[in-house]
Formats: structure tokens, C-alpha cells, sequence
């Protein structure tokens, strides 16, 4: 089967949204193989989904459906009017608040995955969602043929940079965060999303607990270092041919870690702190001497 155009897949979705609401028991049970691709933000998914996109029995959802199929009336957060804040300063209040909108069932979310597979007559689907991570476990009755591949990135870059963009936006638009009373300090904010990356992966771990052989967790580092090995391992777990890509035959340099040449001492300690028992838990190590620390802590309010 070829795969669909752009304009082809957007007529599809749109098409999904309307006719999942008439007959959404019968599209329900049409979503067959459902793929979710989760991790914390700067995890390195994307890159595999648009290398796993070029499969022809693969339909990857258009978007991560964040808004419209898992954190409705909560995403995006600073635009939302539920008495919540953010996922990342208060995850557990948050996913209670989301699950309390859908009535603690996403038979809704389920009928236009299953619609949009239907329509574009794909063996598998693919959605791409990172913030799924937080609602894995709570959405696995209603994909309990689901599987999940969870992309790692080491906590310290992944939380570190998810906080300075975080924090960016704290300071262009604070009275929200304020009202929600959410951390401004770089420091705390940093503390805080250190806090949220170790909750997602206990997250994905009771997710694996509950439904073995469902998680495939991949670490960036190794991903970004040779990724050919990388996508045999996930087509395999997809039960898919393994996509062609010559350009996968040479490492990728990973670059991101620049950014770290600005973490102060006393930020490196935050991390450490927060992360160091879940970072050896997945096999990383908690002394890195690239990390490129400096003595800049009086930078940031």
C-alpha cells in the first residue's frame, strides 16, 4: 500500500474527528496494534518517528494529539482554564484533574486513533506523544493491546534544558505561574522538573510492571550514537520490516550538550540530588566530568 500525501492525511483526520463520534463503539474496535512513542521532553523520539514514518503499513497520527486526545481542556496549560498547575510542578493533581475530565476513560480517544487507521488502511498506528508518559498506566484498560516505546535521555541534560525553556517562559509570562503558585527561581523550577522526569519514569516502570512485554525503553544516548541497531529494535518490537535509511550508517553528534557549559556547581548538586537513584537505576552514571561546570550561580534570580 502507498503512503498517503500530506493532503491525504489531513483529510483523514479531519474525516476521523467527525465519524468517531457517530459510531464510536464500532471504531473502537477497529484501531488494531496501536503504538504509542513516549519520554520526557529532549528525549530524541522524534528522530525515530520520522525514521519509522517511511514504513508503508505505519500511520503515524498527525500531531501528538495532546490537546484533543489525552489532556483535554489541560493543554496547552497556560491558555487552559482548569484550577490546576502544570503538569510539571504538580503532576499527580494535574493527571487526577485530566482523568476527572474524561470521566476516567478514553473510549473517545480510542474511536479517532481507530477512524484514522481505518481511513488510511495502515496495518499499525503510530502516535507520537511525549507527555503520554505521565498518562500510560491510567490509559492502559482502554489499549490493553497497546504498546509503548519509551525514549530515555539522561536527566540531568533532559531535565536541565526542558527547565531553561520552562523558565523562559515563567519570565516573559509570570502571573499565571504565580497564581498557581509555581516556582520562579531558575533553581527551583530546575528542582521541580528533576522531580517530574523521575515521576514519568515510575510512571512508564508501573506501566511495565502491569502489562509485560508491552515497553520498549530505549536510551537516547545510545540512539544517537548508532541508530541502525536502534531502529532493527523497534521495527522488530513492531513486528515491522526495518525501514531503509543509508543515512543512518554514521553516528550522530549529539550537540545539545553546549548547553550545559552554563550549570552553575550548585545547580550540577540539584540534579544530582534529585536524580542520581533513578539515573543508576537505568544504567547511567552519576559523574560525568564533560558536564563542563561552572561557578555562575548568582546569574539567574
Amino acid at each position: 500500500m502507498a503512503k498517503m500525501n500530506y493532503s491525504g492525511r489531513d483529510l483523514a483526520l479531519k474525516l476521523s474527528r467527525r465519524i468517531c463520534r457517530l459510531r464510536t463503539i464500532h471504531f473502537e474496535k477497529r484501531l488494531t496494534a496501536p503504538v504509542f512513542v513516549v519520554g520526557f521532553n529532549n528525549s530524541g523520539k522524534s528522530s525515530a518517528v520520522r525514521l519509522l514514518s517511511h514504513q508503508t503499513d505505519l500511520a503515524v497520527y498527525p500531531g501528538e494529539g495532546n490537546g484533543e486526545l489525552w489532556f483535554r481542556g489541560h493543554f496547552p496549560w497556560i491558555s487552559s482554564s482548569v484550577p490546576v498547575a502544570p503538569i510539571w510542578v504538580a503532576p499527580d493533581e494535574f493527571i487526577r484533574s485530566v482523568k476527572d475530565r474524561n470521566g476516567h476513560s478514553f473510549e473517545r480517544a480510542r474511536a479517532q486513533l481507530g477512524a484514522y487507521q481505518w481511513l488510511t488502511g495502515a496495518k499499525t498506528l503510530l502516535n507520537d506523544s511525549g507527555m503520554l508518559a505521565a498518562l500510560a498506566p491510567d490509559i492502559a484498560s482502554t489499549f490493553p493491546d497497546g504498546r509503548f516505546i519509551h525514549f530515555i535521555r539522561d536527566g540531568r541534560l533532559a531535565s536541565y534544558i526542558t527547565a531553561r525553556l520552562e523558565w523562559s517562559r515563567i519570565i516573559r509570562s509570570p502571573a499565571k505561574y504565580i497564581e498557581f503558585n509555581c516556582p520562579i527561581r531558575f533553581r527551583d523550577v530546575l528542582r521541580k522538573m528533576a522531580q517530574y522526569w523521575v515521576w514519568t519514569i515510575q510512571r512508564m516502570d508501573l506501566l511495565a510492571e502491569a502489562m509485560p512485554g508491552s515497553v520498549l525503553e530505549l536510551r537516547y544516548d545510545d540512539w544517537w550514537q548508532n541508530p541502525a541497531p536502534m531502529v532493527d529494535t523497534v521495527a522488530d518490537f513492531l513486528r515491522l520490516s526495518t525501514p531503509p535509511h543509508p543515512e543512518l550508517t554514521e553516528p550522530r553528534k549529539d550537540l545539545t550538550r553546549h548547553l550545559l557549559s552554563e550549570m552553575s556547581e550548585d545547580e550540577r548538586l540539584v540534579l544530582e540530588e534529585v536524580l542520581e537513584p533513578t539515573l543508576l537505576k537505568k544504567g547511567y552514571q552519576t559523574v560525568h566530568d564533560d558536564f563542563g561546570v561552572t561557578e555562575m550561580s548568582d546569574r539567574r534570580p
